[in-house]
């Protein structure tokens, strides 16, 4: 009909439009931001990128646009579901930012109106008949039984994660290794490089490697360096960091996958708002600042709670603590890997277990800092009685995501929280 001729001919002519300006612009843009320091390229990426997409004469803050359509003849743009300015000015920021400590290609970065929503739509342009995956954020497993479904039980099916060893007789060309590493809540780490190099020797061919940094943002891990195929992110946490602005991304070093990525969101609609996007923009100017002062203060707070294990030093939790997990402790099964892989810091969560579950439970109502909420990543800490809503969890165990407060505050309120919740 003519009503499809003319939406076909439209969408051709966006995507020509925008793909012409992406490859004119992508690589120069790379190369002004290429040679920079890590925090530098946070605050600056954007504005340096010679990209008539986003470029602006005299803003020293990044404008909000919120048109969701525009003028004909526009440089690039057409209706916002494909491209809009804050969104382009966005992406190139979080890339830039992803691949700051890469010599090689240029990353790219898309962005989703969700962590799941960028899960969903990496999974179903991936299309895998197997994902290897075991344990980490239940949303995961939910899109993956989603995906299931809609492919009438043909693809999507679910393995258990194997070692890196058993990767070449387990695994084959075209299935995906979901590395979520550190581990939410429990915080365990997946050697990255070990399985990149096994998952090249998967039957018939590689195998695909995604990570899922949400744990560990730049600049304290980045899988992209160390041969991953894809990273996701959940940008409501650390990178956004402030608990106001619900978002996804997925980063790639490859053109081409970043392109087909952007075609497929067209159709999905999974397009975040200006916004959120605008708010995730603001707050990656400050990502290292944040991030790395919230890992340094849950370094302290996990090796304070983690003495009062087997304390014969009159520790006043002593008896009250039986394990904390966090990479930086040396007694951390995955302590090594991580000081490799996660060279700007060890990440801001780490996982309690008090003694007894009627304590574990207690320990958030008890605390006055700490507040009493789902999610991580943010300026405040926050703690949560994991099992509430994943049963899979132990019942002992509490995730803490820790801000920007002092560390002797912090450091007061759980010892004052514990006593009061164990007693």
């Amino acid at each position: 009909s003519a009503l499809v001729s003319f939406r076909t001919s439209w969408a051709r002519t966006a995507k020509m439009s925008m793909a012409a300006a992406r490859e004119q612009d992508g690589g120069r843009d790379a190369k002004r931001a290429r040679g920079l320091g890590e925090a530098t390229v946070a605050v600056h990426a954007d504005s340096l990128a010679d990209n008539a997409e986003f470029s602006t004469a005299c803003d020293v803050a990044p404008p909000l646009s919120l048109s969701t359509t525009f003028s004909a003849g526009s440089p690039g743009h057409v209706y916002s579901r494909l491209s809009a300015p804050t969104r382009s000015r966005c992406e190139a920021l979080v890339g830039a930012v992803e691949g700051s400590g890469s010599t090689g290609s240029a990353v790219e970065a898309v962005l989703y109106s969700s962590g799941l929503a960028a899960c969903f739509a990496l999974l179903s342009h991936l299309l895998p008949e197997r994902v290897a995956i075991s344990g980490g954020y239940h949303g995961t497993h939910l899109v993956l039984q989603q995906l299931r479904r809609l492919s009438g039980g043909l693809k999507f099916r679910e393995v258990s994660l194997p070692t890196p060893s058993e990767i070449a007789s387990e695994l084959a060309a075209g299935d995906v290794v979901w590395l979520e590493t550190p581990l939410n809540p429990s915080c365990e780490v997946r050697d990255i490089a070990a399985y990149v190099e096994a998952a090249s020797r998967a039957s018939g061919g590689a195998a695909r490697v995604v990570v899922d940094g949400t744990f560990a943002p730049p600049p304290l891990q980045r899988p992209l360096t160390l041969g991953a195929d894809f990273v996701l992110h959940a940008t409501t946490k650390y990178l956004a960091g402030h608990s106001d602005a619900l978002g996804g991304a997925i980063c790639v070093a490859n053109a081409d996958a970043a392109a087909a990525l952007r075609n497929d969101r067209v159709a999905l609609g999974s397009t975040p708002g200006s916004m959120e996007v605008w708010l995730l923009m603001r707050s990656i100017r400050t990502l290292h600042i944040r991030v790395q002062r919230q890992a340094d203060t849950a370094q302290r707070l996990a090796a304070w709670l983690h003495s009062a294990i087997d304390s014969t030093d009159g520790h006043p939790l002593s008896g009250l603590v039986a394990a904390v997990h966090h990479p930086s402790l040396p007694s951390d099964p995955g302590h090594e890997i991580a000081k490799r892989q996660m060279p700007g810091g060890f990440g801001g969560c780490f996982a309690l277990e008090l003694a007894t579950e009627r304590a574990a439970k207690a320990l958030p109502g008890a605390l006055r800092l700490f507040k009493e909420a789902t999610s991580l990543g943010g300026v405040e800490s926050l703690i949560e009685w994991r099992r509430k809503y994943d049963i899979a969890v132990s019942a002992l165990l509490l995730r803490i995501s820790v801000g920007l407060e002092d560390f002797e505050d912090l450091k007061h309120d759980l010892n004052q929280g514990i006593l009061a919740a164990s007693g």
